[in-house]
């Protein structure tokens, strides 16, 4: 055997390398990915192939379209739902335009101020 073979095992799709040689099965990533994200996700039609192939997950909370992302992708970003992304970013604009402009130190009963909502 060469050494660019490898064992059964080795070629295996169940399992791939993560990181320093440590192997991770499917079974290893969903533990993961539900650690993660909670029930945020749908992993019932994953086709396992490796850690770095995509599959194909959805997004509970807008369930309308498949997300094709790999499991190591899933697992290094908010998930890969780009509804939920622009949710995150329009909440993060808002908080940021409230805080800045909410009086500072000011005396005024808060139904002087009005929070900033952005709409469609």
């Amino acid at each position: 055997m060469t050494s660019h073979e490898g064992t059964a095992d080795d070629r295996d799709p169940s399992h791939t390398f993560l990181g320093m040689g440590a192997r991770i099965t499917q079974d290893e990533f969903l533990k993961r990915a539900r650690q993660r994200f909670g029930d945020q996700f749908d992993y019932s039609q994953i086709r396992w192939r490796s850690f770095k192939s995509p599959v194909k997950i959805r997004c509970t909370h807008h369930p309308v379209q498949e997300i094709t992302i790999t499991p190591e992708k899933h697992l290094q970003t908010l998930g890969g739902c780009r509804h939920c992304l622009r949710e995150r970013r329009i909440a993060a604009l808002e908080r940021e335009l409230n805080r800045r402009s909410a009086p500072e130190r000011t005396l005024a009963p808060e139904s002087e101020t009005q929070a900033v909502k952005l709409t469609r």
